[in-house]
């Protein structure tokens, strides 16, 4: 059987809303309720949004373009599919398990309230038409079951599975745009927009007065000269809904972060760090950046070791980022005493005195304090920097930032998430705290983030095309997939161009679902990726995220929220030293920022030999032997999750310094070469 050609529409305005408020509960979400939408409370009767590449949504939105074409008069050898549902207005599936019910379906959205759903794409219909004609704002020129009385509404079914009409309605023929002639196999090819085509927004619940769906061209059909071996070709845009404006940096720190190239890593965050030796493990406290020889600015960062509780190292300055790598770029090894690494204790339970006594037998303390501190973070979040707007009202709270177990994450920026093999990121735009209905215990809220997702895609390159950029994606993302799509095209054999790809706009996901931060290929794969050189060669970049863990694999709780603390040094506890202070860089006061005398080198190190030499004392020489033997195997343990073997660490020590090699230089001419 053939594939069905189809030609993409979309309704051009909305009157959906996600929220709405009540005379009761002030603002409410708009949908299933939490207890509706927990399946862990009744996994024989829950509610879970699907996806818009679901195949029950692709199939409302197959029908609803049948319905179209009838209604709006479309040419007869032309078969249409609606793109998206109209803004706001989310599709659920109501799975039912219990005493043979079968599953059902609603489309949630309709500005009234919750209950107002609409049970089938019949149902829909009629409301889906008033908004494509445009002819009026009042709701009560519709016909739909919601907005009219029954001996109003005139739909009835027409013969066929493609769709529906209302009866005895005279509707303007659709506004026909340019579109290719060569007709487009929707379900299989990529759509690429040369122009975004301008859906207008809803403001305080009035729809606007565009008329009729918008038909979305299937292929490029403007021209433009061939692309010169110089130039980067253009990343395609293929907005086929309305994504969400990109929030606006709401301090220094953040607005820093959000410049590609200017720093890799966070005060507060978890990372393994160079030792000399072998690799250990440490939290960020300050940063900030200094001249180097060329007179040029490079990050560096100071560095808490952790620990057990009863001795800490003292801290360790780091002036190049190839001596530190993510928390999960590596896995964590077992602890160094096997009695902990077989009872696989939690850092606050383990009675470190005895294990410092020798009670646990042969090992390092220090080592399998780190290791376990490290689990024990990376099992841990905390809400931080509330926003004005907060209301508690609503029962909702909002965040401009998190820390989410190693690593801590912006409004505005893109994460990774566990569903969709990895491929798939979200830019936040919210997070959400979302508190239990007459409660103001934040111990026992949900945790959501909001924003839209996107899909990594690549397709072949056409040198006739150039498609419109997406202003919505943060300019790391930008500038990142500038550099990947420079790679791919320079391998003439077979040029790709690859793009973002908006999957669903405005989703509301769990943190439960989020894998880590996102990181950029061209700047943190020549760190972590000893063939990277001789990939672009090839005309190969691969995607960083493919080469590091996810938030919970360390202790095997992939896909859980965790344990919320107040703030991160809470989170730290007895693994740092008491009076440990996180630096708010650009956003707190200057003394915060004084690193140790960079040139007083002699000093630091009779400072760490005199707290080494202290901690052999107290641990024993049998001890001091076991201290050798943790570090070899945290050297020999953490390792990479795809294609790294032992040796490949020490190879990584002795790697180019980034800085000096071909990211850097790209960085420092502005996404140039």
């Amino acid at each position: 059987m053939s594939l069905a050609y189809y030609k993409p529409v979309w309704i051009a305005r909305s009157d959906g809303e996600r929220e709405i408020k009540t005379k009761k509960h002030g603002r409410e979400f708009n949908g299933p309720t939490d207890v509706q939408l927990n399946k862990e409370a009744s996994e024989d009767d829950y509610f879970e949004l699907l996806p818009v590449y679901h195949e029950v949504a692709q199939e409302w939105k197959r029908i609803f373009g049948g319905m179209l074409h009838r209604e709006q008069k479309g040419q007869a050898d032309q078969k249409w599919i609606l793109v998206d549902f109209p803004e706001n207005y989310r599709l659920y599936k109501n799975v039912r398990k219990d005493r043979g019910k079968t599953d059902a379906y609603f489309l949630y959205g309709y500005p009234v309230g919750r209950k107002k759903r609409y049970k089938s794409a019949l149902d829909f219909f009629p409301h889906l038409l008033w908004l494509a004609e445009g002819k009026s704002d009042d709701r009560t020129d519709c016909s739909c079951k919601h907005c009219a009385p029954e001996w109003i509404q005139e739909v009835k079914p027409l013969p066929g599975r493609d769709g529906f009409a209302p009866v005895k309605r005279e509707a303007p023929p659709i506004k026909k745009e340019n579109v290719a002639t060569k007709p487009q196999n929707f379900a299989s090819s990529p759509q690429v927009v040369v122009k975004q085509q301008q859906r207008s927004s809803s403001q305080d619940n009035k729809p606007s007065k565009v008329a009729a769906p918008k038909v979305i061209p299937p292929t490029a059909s403007t021209a433009v000269p061939p692309v010169a071996n110089s130039a980067l070709p253009r990343a395609p845009a293929p907005s086929l809904m309305t994504p969400n404006h990109l929030p606006s940096p709401k301090s220094r720190e953040q607005d820093q972060d959000a410049h590609y190239g200017r720093y890799i890593y966070r005060p507060g965050e978890l990372t393994w760090f160079n030792r000399g030796t072998a690799w250990g493990l440490s939290v960020i406290i300050k940063r900030d950046l200094f001249k180097d020889q060329r007179n040029q600015d490079r990050p560096r960062y100071l560095v808490q070791p952790l620990s057990h509780p009863f001795a800490h190292p003292a801290t360790k300055v780091i002036s190049a980022e190839t001596d530190l790598r993510p928390w999960l770029a590596w896995s964590a090894p077992s602890p160094t005493h096997q009695a902990l690494a077989a009872s696989n204790p939690y850092y606050n339970t383990v009675d470190w005195r005895a294990v410092i006594e020798g009670r646990y037998g042969v090992g390092d303390a220090e080592v399998d304090g780190s290791i376990l501190a490290a689990k024990m973070i990376d099992d841990s979040f905390a809400l931080i920097e509330p926003l004005s707007n907060n209301t508690t009202t609503t029962g909702e709270r909002t965040y401009n930032s998190m820390f989410l177990g190693g690593e801590k994450l912006w409004v505005g920026e893109p994460i990774r998430l566990r569903p969709g093999n990895g491929q798939d990121i979200l830019i936040i735009h919210q997070i959400i705290e979302k508190l239990k209905p007459n409660s103001t215990n934040v111990a026992s809220a949900t945790i959501h983030v909001f924003g839209d997702i996107y899909h990594y895609t690549t397709i072949p390159y056409t040198s006739n095309q150039e498609p419109a950029v997406n202003p919505n994606l943060p300019i790391r993302l930008r500038q990142d997939l500038d550099y990947r799509n420079r790679i791919t095209y320079a391998k003439l054999s077979n040029r790709t161009i690859s793009y973002w790809k908006i999957v669903q706009a405005g989703a509301r996901l769990g943190i439960d679902q989020i894998k880590g931060r996102w990181y950029e290929s061209s700047i943190l794969l020549p760190v972590l990726h000893s063939n990277f050189q001789q990939d672009l060669s090839q005309g190969v970049i691969t995607d960083v995220g493919s080469w590091i863990n996810g938030r919970g694999d360390a202790n095997s709780a992939a896909g859980k929220a965790g344990t919320r603390y107040k703030d991160r040094l809470e989170t730290f506890g007895k693994a740092v030293p008491a009076g440990t202070k996180i630096s708010k860089g650009l956003d707190g006061p200057a003394e915060e920022n004084v690193f140790p005398n960079a040139n007083a080198p002699a000093a630091l190190m009779a400072s760490l030999a005199v707290s080494e030499a202290a901690q052999a004392q107290g641990q024993g020489q049998g001890q001091g032997q076991g201290q050798a033997q943790g570090q070899s195997q945290v050297q020999g343990q953490a390792q990479q999750v795809q294609g790294v073997s032992d040796g490949d660490i020490a190879e990584f020590m002795d790697l180019d310094r980034m800085e000096d090699g071909f990211t850097q230089n790209y960085i420092e001419n502005g996404g140039q070469f």
